[in-house]
């Protein structure tokens, strides 16, 4: 009996050791353009039940620390019942191939927000100069959700009254939402 009950016992603990394996790898998907761990943050707006990851994003050819070239970002599940992650990936792509120009939308788009919309919280001297605002912005994060938005966190390093963080929405209507913090 001693011999079957540490056969058997030895089983069980390799299935276990299997599914937790098995389980980790449900929480990591890995893509040509990085590795993303599973995240369930419910209290996101909206609520996110999808991949986390950093890309190779900017280019700093005088740097050699690795993470100065990382985008944080966040991608979708195709369904909410599946751990695939295929069509937010697909955009993602689409963003990553054509990295200056994806960069330069989303800082155009804000800088005329600014210039535009509340010319007010510019300091600067020259309010109609898109080209030298959109400069004063660095993508820091991207989200891609699967009802076909993608919310860009810029930092702001421009001559706005705003704390910090401008979030743009390119919404899936072809509309774009603008959030920012302002000081």
């Amino acid at each position: 009996m001693g011999f079957l009950s540490a056969l058997f016992g030895k089983e069980k603990e390799e299935d276990e050791e299997l599914t937790d394996s098995q389980e980790q790898a449900e929480k990591t998907v890995y893509f040509p353009l990085g590795e993303f761990h599973f995240v369930d943050a419910a209290n996101c707006d909206p609520p996110e039940f999808g991949y986390e990851g950093e890309i190779e994003w900017f280019d700093v050819p005088d740097s050699d620390d690795p993470f100065e070239r990382m985008l944080g970002v966040y991608i979708d599940r195709d369904t909410v019942d599946s751990p695939e992650a295929g069509l937010c990936y697909k955009r993602l792509e689409e963003y990553a191939y054509d990295k200056r120009g994806f960069e330069r939308k989303v800082k155009q788009a804000a800088a005329e927000y600014f210039l535009n919309e509340h010319s007010d919280l510019y300091f600067g001297d020259e309010p109609n100069n898109t080209e030298a605002l959109a400069e004063g912005f660095e993508l820091s994060y991207i989200s891609i959700y699967r009802n076909g938005d993608t919310v860009v966190l810029l930092e702001q390093y421009a001559d706005l009254s705003i704390d910090r963080d401008v979030y743009v929405t390119f919404k899936a209507d072809g509309s774009v939402k603008f959030e920012y913090t302002q000081g």
